[in-house]
């Protein structure tokens, strides 16, 4: 009797220790899926109050209103919208260098703006001329055909324009590092051969020969003063050239849900009649935009309304 009852003590536990373990198991399942759950509606409440940042400012653009409208110099604005801040960037792309345009010197420039490892730069210049040249001649340190060939790549130069920045990363040399740099300061859509310094980023300025950081930084705050008070933006005393803007806009829009919290949209969009009858059209769209937040506090004082 004392057998069967200790037998029955021990499988009375065992039941209850495999309960416990699948209540545990089932408890943690349930807190997994809602940690989920709720991370899929913030992503979700964020790309559509990011995608509402990128409608108004886009009315703000186009409105006709002169003392309404919204400015292109990379300026930064806030609103407001079901109670969270949404912080929009505008930049005409004139502000950057057209990879298709680029002579070699602008692009050596740009690429010892850059921390690259030493000769890089000669060789990313070289291989991206490579790539958008139509002859299969490489240069002394570029890429073409039979060196892809070599580095066991399974595509060659297009050996015609970029069709787009991104196509860039497909170039011999480039690297994740290297392109996360360089992806802000490129363009294919405007037809300038120099960049408008009225709208370039304080990065692209950088890159122009016989300028400091002090003269640029100089700059960029009274552009951002000059905007707020009404006056025209100019280009600099120290810029050599013509400043030409174009029809083409970027605008990244970045909604806060909650502290370090936020989600962004970056559109491409182009003043012109479209097919839809609309007065634009958007030429990019990207969800997954990778680029330093708007609502870091370095850009408080950027912000102009």
């Amino acid at each position: 009797m004392n057998k069967s009852r200790g037998l029955a003590l021990i499988v009375v536990l065992w039941v209850i220790t495999l309960l416990t373990i699948m209540a545990s198991s089932f408890s943690l399942t349930i807190q997994r899926e809602t940690a989920i759950t709720s991370g899929l509606k913030e992503k979700a409440e964020g790309l559509a109050l990011a995608e509402t940042g990128i409608n108004y400012a886009i009315l703000m653009l186009l409105t006709t209103d002169k003392e309404l409208r919204w400015q292109a110099f990379g300026s930064l604005y806030e609103i407001e919208q079901a109670g969270k801040k949404i912080r929009i960037q505008i930049a005409d792309e004139s502000g950057k260098l057209n990879i298709n345009l680029a002579t070699d010197e602008q692009l050596l420039q740009l690429m010892n703006s850059l921390a690259l490892e030493e000769g890089q730069a000669d060789n990313l210049t070289d291989a991206i001329i490579d790539w958008r040249d139509k002859n299969d001649l490489h240069r002394l340190n570029g890429a073409e055909k039979q060196q892809y060939e070599d580095a066991d790549l399974k595509y060659e130069p297009r050996n015609g324009p970029f069709k787009s920045v991104e196509e860039l990363q497909l170039v011999m040399g480039m690297n994740a590092k290297i392109y996360q740099q360089l992806e802000d300061m490129l363009s294919i859509y405007t037809k300038n051969k120099q960049i408008n310094p009225t709208t370039a980023s304080r990065e692209m300025l950088l890159t122009l020969p016989d300028v400091s950081e002090e003269l640029v930084d100089e700059y960029l705050q009274q552009r951002v003063e000059n905007e707020r008070n009404g006056e025209p933006v100019v280009q600099p005393e120290w810029f050599k050239g013509s400043a030409t803007k174009s029809n083409i806009f970027m605008i990244i829009s970045e909604a806060m849900i909650d502290k370090n919290i936020t989600e962004k949209i970056m559109a491409v969009i182009k003043k012109t009649n479209s097919k839809n009858g609309l007065p634009f059209e958007i030429v990019k769209w990207s969800t997954d935009y990778q680029a330093t937040s708007l609502f870091v506090d370095a850009n408080n004082e950027r912000v102009v309304n």
